[in-house]
């Protein structure tokens, strides 16, 4: 009984494995103190998140940025609101600057006699509204009255004026301190405003020294081909007319399958007797360009017409300036050189809205020499059934 008494005494521990025992138990401790922390950081969390329970002001404070080097000086108070300066206060506080009202007006040319008003939203400044911007436009524009109102193509809408109050109008407007203006571009409305007398009239009045009278356009159609008379249409003739009345340099933009290149065509005729063609077109059109001309161009041959393809197609090779050259604008580019050294009677750029497209890189080069070959050319003659944005082509109309 002595012996089985001993085997249950209690075990003896060692200094070191006592040590071990009791950082576990530290250890165990701290643990389920770190676990007990978060579960009270949840209610508390849920608590506050109750819409019946308010939140504590602490939660909803929000401190300010503090740079990473602070003055030795500056010292933090446990209360947050302590630390919050009358400078930072005063940020928080102060409501935001309204934006000054303010719009733009444009001014665009809708017909031979007349022009528009349209106030649109200014960049950056407060849009008072169409109704306001209306009102405000009849209060200063006292001195013009308005022929009436339209809806232009963007949707807005627009007070018409007559081109004679032009220049009333555009005075009034810069009397105003709180509109922006942008006016029709002085060559554009030189040039209408010259050939809006001829639409007053009812009958057309040259006005620039390469325009023709009636009578020189009527003996210029007589040299046209009784064929060629006949199959044009009646809006044809009046594009050709037209045409003609302005030297040869006008803009052709009817729709595709309209004949525009027939009337370019029949325009280049009456002057061929000037010296040859130059007809600038996209590489795909050239062979179209070709038969056009052989079938509906007065006394022209298949070998009055050349194509270029490539330098070997050069007309400086040749002994002599054919009567009329078809070319690409990729092609004008490379020969632009040896282009420029001809002398051209008439000029047709035929998709003409390519000029101001700017897709590729290397457009860039073919628009500077068409530009280059038409400041050369005193009759030019524009082909586009594509609309285009006001400013197309500045030598159309000078």
């Amino acid at each position: 009984m002595a012996e089985e008494h001993s085997s249950l005494s209690p075990i003896q521990l060692t200094e070191e494995q006592r040590l071990r025992a009791e950082a576990n138990r530290v250890r165990a401790l701290a643990k389920r103190k770190s676990i007990l922390d978060q579960q009270l950081q949840r209610q508390q969390l849920q608590h506050s998140t109750d819409p019946q329970v308010p939140n504590p002001f602490w939660r909803l404070f929000k401190c300010r940025k503090l740079s990473s080097e602070l003055p030795s000086h500056h010292s933090f108070s446990s209360n947050p609101i302590n630390n919050l300066s009358t400078t930072d206060a005063s940020i928080v506080h102060k409501p935001e600057t309204p934006l000054p009202e303010r719009f733009r007006v444009r001014l665009e040319i809708c017909s031979p006699n007349s022009f528009s008003v349209t106030p649109e939203p200014a960049p950056g400044f407060l849009y008072p509204g169409e109704a306001e911007c209306f009102h405000k436009l009849e209060n200063w524009l006292s001195n013009a009255m308005p022929t009436h109102y339209t809806q232009i193509s963007d949707g807005l809408k627009a007070s018409v004026y007559e081109l004679k109050d032009y220049d009333v109008v555009l005075k009034c407007l810069k009397n105003s301190n709180c509109i922006e203006i942008e006016e029709v571009p002085w060559t554009t409305y030189n040039v209408v405003m010259k050939l809006s007398h001829s639409f007053a009239v009812g009958r057309w009045i040259p006005c620039r020294p390469e325009h023709l009278s009636d009578e020189k356009v009527e003996e210029l159609m007589k040299k046209l081909p009784k064929k060629l008379l006949n199959t044009l249409l009646p809006f044809q003739l009046d594009g050709i007319k037209f045409g003609l009345q302005r030297g040869g340099r006008c803009l052709i933009a009817d729709e595709m399958g309209l004949g525009k290149t027939l009337q370019a065509i029949s325009i280049a005729s009456c002057f061929a007797s000037e010296g040859s063609i130059l007809v600038v077109c996209p590489a795909i059109l050239r062979y179209a360009w070709a038969e056009e001309l052989e079938r509906w161009f007065p006394y022209c041959l298949p070998a009055d017409i050349h194509l270029v393809f490539s330098h070997q197609n050069n007309p400086a090779h040749l002994p002599r300036c054919p009567k009329i050259v078809v070319i690409s604008y990729t092609m004008l580019h490379h020969l632009r050189k040896s282009m420029l050294e001809f002398e051209w009677a008439v000029l047709i750029v035929d998709e003409s809205h390519h000029v101001r497209c700017l897709k590729k890189k290397s457009e860039s080069g073919e628009i500077k020499a068409v530009l280059d070959v038409a400041t050369k050319v005193k009759r030019i003659i524009l082909l586009s059934g594509t609309p285009f944005c006001q400013g197309h082509l500045t030598f159309s109309i000078r």
